[in-house]
């Protein structure tokens, strides 16, 4: 007796349990034998296949293609569904030609499915296992793209400049863009960052001086390098060797730098033209581009004054000429602008005081004027961005006033600060008592109570 039970004992460490189906699930069940259509795999095969067939043969139905691509991002971003995508032939297919003479749907201009499309094939891509369900690397994935970027890197700047460059460009940034969205930690973003750099970062900043005055490329570049360059769940993460955190800023800091000098150029666009989206969307983005790498904490900025690199100090400039450039009620007519310009500001002042405070007094001025604008603007974000401001200035003032540095110095120079402090403290009092609705109360609050 003791033997038998010390054997069912050990027996039951080879025993497979078998999960139980659901009630909804044997409700599907016998839904699917009714209609002699098998199991959930053959069923969710005929879906993917008609979502395969729906992007190769109704490229011109956005409708149908935008439902589509929704569908498949839903089954994509469930864990059992997107586990079982992963075992079908028409993903693998899929995975493997996401071109535009596969699918006729990515050469239209007009839409940002293709952004969307290849998100969802990253992230499946990228999924635990995904590069061994589906046959193939990332590298391999990335292999379309790549060779369009080496075609385009080839062409002189005549040629790049020419009409029958702007579809291929536009489709690069915008697949590039999709591609990024889905690097979620340090291990993926590091795949596509030794994808891009050194090779083709070159690349996207002779792409901003050529197209600065085209909104669909501008667009479709800055908008990817807004994804590359965001920091979210700590995924631009190098290690303390290297230098790809400096090389990742370097990069964004010649496409801003180019995109600004020429877009500063430029006037008014005629014929009363749209202002925003000809002129103000571009530098707004660019300005979130900049927000992102300044605020990423990925580079020590320290390094570029230390061995004379100007990526830092030119980038500082061209994105204060734009935000200053552009006249105070419009950038408080668009709340995107507004949103770009004041949290520019709000950086400056929280990390790169010492640029701020070596400033010319009347660029200072116009600085604080502008956040004397800002604070008192409906919006709760633009005029908590202005109240930090003011906080990080008034925190290094308290902190450094009497020392014998020049950025003190200068501050002195400036025979209306204290003034105009005075009349910024009185404006968030007044608020703090008389806009409770305001969800900024709490930063106010906290400066004013230090006064």
């Amino acid at each position: 007796m003791k033997a038998s039970g010390s054997n069912s004992v050990s027996n039951m460490g080879g025993m497979k349990l078998e999960s139980v189906p659901s009630a909804k699930q044997k409700v599907y069940q016998n839904m699917f034998e009714h209609m002699g259509l098998g199991d959930h795999t053959v069923v969710a095969n005929l879906i993917v296949t008609k979502i395969g067939k729906n992007l190769k043969f109704w490229p011109d139905e956005e409708d149908i293609v935008a439902k589509t691509l929704e569908l498949l991002t839903d089954m994509a971003g469930g864990y059992s569904s997107s586990k079982l995508l992963l075992t079908l032939d028409t993903v693998k297919y899929l995975a493997r030609h996401h071109t535009e003479d596969e699918f006729p749907f990515l050469t239209v201009s007009s839409n940002r499915h293709r952004t969307t499309f290849h998100a969802i094939l990253t992230r499946l891509l990228l999924s635990p296992n995904g590069e061994e369900k589906l046959g193939l690397s990332f590298d391999e994935f990335m292999e379309p793209i790549v060779n369009s970027m080496l075609q385009l890197g080839a062409l002189d700047s005549s040629q790049l400049r020419s009409e029958a460059a702007r579809l291929p460009l536009i489709g690069v940034f915008r697949d590039l863009r999709g591609v990024a969205q889905s690097l979620h930690n340090r291990r993926t973003f590091g795949m596509l960052f030794d994808i891009l750099e050194p090779r083709h970062t070159p690349l996207f900043a002779k792409v901003a001086d050529l197209w600065y005055d085209q909104p669909d490329v501008m667009i479709s570049l800055l908008r990817f390098m807004q994804e590359f360059c965001h920091n979210k769940a700590n995924r631009v993460n190098f290690d303390q060797s290297s230098p790809n955190g400096i090389l990742l800023f370097r990069a964004t800091s010649d496409v801003v730098c180019a995109f600004g000098r020429k877009i500063l150029t430029t006037g008014a666009p005629p014929n009363g033209g749209d202002l925003y989206k000809l002129k103000y969307k571009g530098m707004s983005i660019a300005l979130s581009v900049l927000n992102s790498a300044l605020g990423g904490n990925y580079v020590c900025f320290g390094v570029f004054a230390l061995y004379n690199d100007p990526a830092l100090d030119n980038a500082l400039d061209i994105s204060l000429q734009m935000a200053l450039g552009i006249p105070l009620d419009h950038v408080i007519a668009f709340p995107k602008l507004s949103k770009s310009v004041f949290g520019f500001i709000e950086i400056m002042f929280k990390n790169h005081i010492k640029t701020t405070m070596a400033l010319e007094t009347n660029v200072f001025m116009q600085v604080m004027n502008a956040v004397h604008e800002g604070l008192q603007s409906s919006d709760a974000a633009i005029s908590a961005m202005c109240a930090n401001s003011i906080d990080h200035l008034a925190t290094f003032y308290f902190e450094n006033s009497g020392k014998d540095k020049p950025e003190v110095h200068n501050l002195n120079k400036v025979s209306k600060f204290s003034e105009l402090v005075y009349v910024l403290f009185c404006i968030m009092k007044v608020d703090i008592f008389f806009d409770f609705s305001h969800d900024s109360i709490w930063p106010r609050n906290q400066i004013c109570s230090q006064v």
